[in-house]
């Protein structure tokens, strides 16, 4: 299925937070933006604003969004596990049921068989764990 725009996000609930948009049109990243929240409420507030005005802009287009899914393992430290999911949660519902677009999640697996942008953009990393899902699915194609 071919889509007009691709979204990766790397969501956090809690913390940081990445995004990236590419346009398969142009071939090309339109934006990115890594932010930070201390709530859930306060990220998904972030992602609902963004993405309305993503729909505004490119109503017409066809829009997935892939969201890297989330993992709890013994070596990881949180203070808040629960931020993550609740915020993958709400993103779901956001996209498919808001926006009406396409929404997949990734495997963080997956982010590790492509390799790091290497353009002129200088990404955080949370840009590049986003980035590297919009890839991982482009070259599912």
């Amino acid at each position: 299925m071919k889509y007009d725009l691709i979204i990766g996000i790397d969501p956090a609930g809690i913390g940081n937070n990445g995004i990236v948009i590419y346009s398969s049109e142009t071939n090309s990243i339109l934006f990115y933006n890594t932010f930070k929240t201390k709530t859930v409420l306060e990220s998904k507030n972030f992602y609902k604003k963004h993405l309305s005005g993503i729909k505004k802009f490119f109503d017409n287009h066809k829009i997935l969004v892939t969201v890297e899914n989330f993992f709890l393992s013994s070596k990881q430290l949180l203070t808040n596990p629960l931020a993550t999911p609740k915020i993958i949660g709400a993103l779901m519902v956001l996209v498919q049921d808001v926006m009406n677009w396409d929404y997949q999640e990734s495997e963080p697996k997956n982010k590790t068989k492509i390799e790091n942008y290497k353009g002129n953009i200088k990404f955080t990393k949370h840009e590049q764990d986003a980035y590297k899902h919009i890839q991982y699915y482009l070259r599912k194609l």
